[in-house]
């Protein structure tokens, strides 16, 4: 069989496997990372800790970032279905019982756990999936499927701000975490197929002839493909891991500490979440348009353009001075964060092929867990000794001005 759709549907059924990605990121995105916003105020009065105390939980799930090296092995050598429902398993399942938080350490423990199942369901074998079936059209494949992180936070936040409102933050934990058990863990196991070749399909949806005619193209598609132990000793992996690094400061300190700044602002709580939520969902559009233009224009060029949209961001955000202001914000920085993520898994496929695409994807993701853990806590401390977040906002834009440096020093890929 080498017809390029399911007779019974007519569609080909890569497009299937990217809805599947996109929901999982929806889900495990959207809960597992953009609503932590609307839980940040409720638990540091119920636990009667300082901002920076509670952003450490942040700091603690992205040390385990260290680790995903050996997960992007696993989704090389065992295949993306078998760690994404294992992975559905673990998140949902810490989810819920971040409902029973009764203090810190507890509070630390779940969000270790519930980082070491988010590997396992987000971009690592989401991303790795999606590119076997895909060549010609990965970035655009790509930009669609990680549109699920920001439809993630469009629904899922004011869904979890909502619940906090109606019923209390431990509940909302509750119903959130089973969320992603019914429905992530049946969607890995049954939709989820690791290549194209499993079911006599051939990428892109491709007839058997159209295959042979478009192979230069999608030879200079996919490049070199290297090892991690390769791509280690590049300047370009070096020079990605520093560009993203040092740009992820911004982004999650951001991320994390938006709600409440926004409230310190005199913005009220449901506000806050809902300007939360349109970051995300304004990220849905440039992830896609990302990833469109990737499939034309080097992804290089389109990385550097997402760290200036997020420069600009963080200048408007540090001058805010009104609600209006903080709306032009919103939109700078969704645009930002989305062709930002979107050009991250594109940037390692293009500069290393798919070959190890699952170990280099999860090396970068181990090194640059130093901007993750790192942002959200500075932030906050920096909050707690001066009682604003300007100096914070200032340094992010040096730092993110640095990051499009690195990337500009790239040299094409080979």
């Amino acid at each position: 069989m080498t017809s390029s759709k399911l007779p019974r549907f007519n569609i080909f059924y890569g497009w299937w496997i990217v809805t599947a990605g996109m929901i999982c990121l929806l889900l495990a995105g959207g809960i597992g990372f953009y609503t932590f916003g609307a839980f940040f105020i409720p638990l540091v009065n119920a636990l009667d800790c300082s901002r920076a105390q509670l952003s450490l939980g942040m700091t603690i799930a992205s040390v385990l970032g260290l680790a995903a090296p050996l997960v992007g092995f696993w989704v090389d050598k065992y295949g993306a279905r078998i760690v994404m429902a294992v992975g559905a398993l673990v998140t949902g399942a810490a989810f819920a019982l971040l409902g029973l938080t009764h203090s810190l350490w507890y509070f630390y423990l779940m969000c270790l756990i519930l980082a070491s199942g988010h590997f396992g369901i987000l971009n690592i074998p989401v991303t790795k999936v999606v590119s076997n079936w895909f060549v010609e059209r990965r970035g655009l494949a790509i930009g669609i499927t990680l549109a699920g992180f920001g439809l993630g936070g469009l629904f899922m936040l004011p869904l979890a701000s909502q619940l906090i409102a109606i019923l209390d933050w431990r509940m909302a934990y509750h119903i959130l975490g089973l969320i992603i058990l019914v429905v992530l863990t049946p969607l890995s196991i049954f939709v989820i197929r690791e290549r194209p070749q499993e079911m006599g399909l051939l990428p892109d949806g491709k007839s058997a002839e159209e295959q042979v005619k478009s192979t230069s193209t999608q030879n200079a598609q996919v490049g070199t493909s290297w090892t991690l132990s390769g791509a280690l000793r590049t300047k370009n992996f070096w020079l990605i891991v520093g560009g993203f690094t040092l740009a992820y400061f911004g982004t999650a300190a951001v991320i994390t500490h938006a709600i409440p700044c926004f409230q310190d602002m005199g913005v009220s709580p449901q506000l806050a979440a809902t300007m939360l939520a349109t970051v995300t969902g304004i990220s849905i559009l440039s992830r896609v348009a990302a990833g469109y233009f990737a499939d034309r224009v080097s992804v290089r060029y389109i990385t550097i353009f997402a760290f200036l949209l997020q420069l600009l961001g963080l200048v408007i955000l540090l001058e805010a001075a009104s609600t209006a202001t903080l709306w032009a914000f919103v939109v700078v920085f969704g645009l930002a964060i989305g062709a930002m993520f979107a050009m991250e898994p594109l940037v390692v496929s293009r500069y290393f092929g798919l070959a190890s695409f699952g170990a280099i994807y999860g090396g970068l993701w181990a090194l640059e867990a130093a901007g993750w853990a790192g942002g959200a806590p500075l932030a906050g401390y920096i909050f707690d000794v001066t009682g604003s977040y300007d100096l914070a906002f200032i340094m992010f834009i040096a730092i993110t001005f640095l990051a499009m440096a690195l990337i500009f020093l790239l040299r094409p890929a080979r």
